[in-house]
């Protein structure tokens, strides 16, 4: 168990990063995006809201298909040939297209743009699932859906033997990658439609939840039906193929889902990659908070681990900018940084739980008579020694520090096998970096 904390690229363990504050007084506005070098809000047209300084508005009108409804999230941000990209929800549950140019209004209007939830850029166009299509807008222009050999869609339900609709699309390496609910089609697409071609199909991995996709390093992440999953390029070949790289913590993952798809919205779950912590996040809104499965993923420091984070607030949003990570809950924006200790005025509870270990002699009593700790900050220590009651451990014993100048800390544990366990809650800063254990081998239990 990882909770709260991550592993290093030094393969030390350290407390996550937590929330400072920044500003409140969000309330009336949606989303969090990076774009042109300032954090964008999204407003409808006339709105009274009036934006902090660290951040600006974009306004959006509203269609006719939102039906007077106000704006209700922001799906999908970028920029398109210097101007924002928009996708939006409203209140009555209706998705759609919004170019920020020097048009008058914003809605896309094309009848043959399929207003839909995901979206993504690729070969100068804006690429959509449609139904069991993708359609794509016009070389250079978002707003045209329509303009026969330019404008068009990829056949990707003729390429499927699956009843069900597109359900996401991405772009990964040079590719597109097409989701339904079990597969998922690879594509090359080129500025001329006619070059257009299916490269590859995999049947049994898919996603539900089109926004959690997200691009690193060789890999696409995202939430499958049965826990998180990438598209990879094999380094040797070039060939894409489908990784089962959240297999150790499907158990965990897929009941989460479960809660998620239950309370809220499915497509409320969302992924992004943070360069600056060299992290794949999926957030997950589990009502009163958010849950966060973080996998930590270094390729020069062959690390590549999960880490469950919890935060006290809904993150609603979040964007990169200037180095420092950003993340809104409906009325504040936080700063997520390693030198704040608390999530504003709420402790961070660190639980690490190691394997059990037999030191390669199972079956065999060991009696534990102490041990040495390297670390940063306070913690609680203890250890389980009963892998089938994991109710029974030792009584915590407080350590600070380096151990191993002092006395040994003694520990009275006896057992074949036992797993160390850390906890920490305290306003300070806190790594785990080295753990020695002694202990005498009894004989057969």
């Amino acid at each position: 168990m990882l909770r709260n904390a991550y592993v290093t690229l030094g393969k030390r363990i350290a407390k996550r990063p937590a929330l400072k504050p920044v500003v409140s007084g969000l309330t009336g506005s949606h989303g969090l995006e990076a774009i042109s070098g300032r954090l964008k809000l999204f407003v409808d047209r006339g709105s009274a809201f009036v934006p902090p300084s660290i951040c600006d508005v974009i306004e959006l009108d509203k269609p006719a298909a939102a039906a007077g409804a106000d704006l209700d999230r922001v799906l999908y941000a970028d920029l398109f040939n210097g101007y924002p990209y928009v996708v939006s929800r409203y209140a009555n549950r209706v998705t759609w297209h919004h170019y920020v140019d020097a048009n008058p209004t914003t809605p896309i209007t094309d009848a043959n743009c399929p207003q839909s939830n995901s979206v993504t850029k690729a070969a100068s166009r804006v690429f959509a699932i449609g139904c069991e299509n993708v359609r794509y807008c016009k070389a250079g222009d978002p707003r045209d859906w329509t303009t026969a050999s330019d404008a068009g869609f990829l056949p990707a339900g003729l390429q499927s033997d699956t009843k069900s609709a597109c359900t996401a699309v991405g772009t990964f390496q040079e590719s597109l990658v097409v989701f339904f609910s079990e597969q998922a089609q690879i594509w090359n697409v080129a500025v001329d439609p006619a070059a257009n071609v299916l490269s590859k199909r995999i049947s049994g991995v898919g996603t539900q939840a089109p926004l959690s996709l997200a691009p690193f390093s060789n890999d696409l992440m995202f939430l499958s039906p049965y826990g998180l999953r990438t598209m990879t390029v094999q380094a040797q070949t070039n060939r894409i193929d489908d990784n089962d790289v959240g297999v150790p913590i499907d158990k965990l993952v897929v009941p989460d889902v479960a809660a998620v798809n239950a309370a809220a919205d499915p497509y409320d779950s969302f992924g992004v990659w943070i360069h600056q912590l060299g992290q794949y996040w999926l957030v997950m809104d589990m009502g009163d908070h958010s849950k966060v499965w973080a996998y930590t993923y270094s390729k020069s420091s062959k690390i590549a681990c999960w880490s469950e984070y919890t935060f006290p607030v809904r993150i609603s949003a979040l964007a990169t900018l200037d180095g420092r990570v950003y993340v809104r809950s409906t009325d504040t924006l936080y700063e997520v940084s390693a030198l704040q200790y608390t999530d504003g005025n709420q402790l961070v509870p660190v639980e690490i739980q190691m394997a059990f270990q037999d030191a390669k002699t199972p079956g065999i009593n060991k009696q534990v008579w102490g041990a040495d700790l390297v670390a940063v900050g306070s913690m609680d220590f203890s250890m389980k020694y009963d892998p089938r009651d994991l109710a029974k451990e030792s009584v915590p014993q407080t350590i600070t520090g380096d151990t191993r100048p002092g006395d040994m800390q003694p520990i009275e544990v006896m057992a074949p096998a036992f797993a160390p366990v850390f906890r920490h809650s305290r306003d300070e800063a806190f790594e785990l970096d080295a753990l020695s254990i002694y202990y005498f081998a009894l004989g057969p239990q």
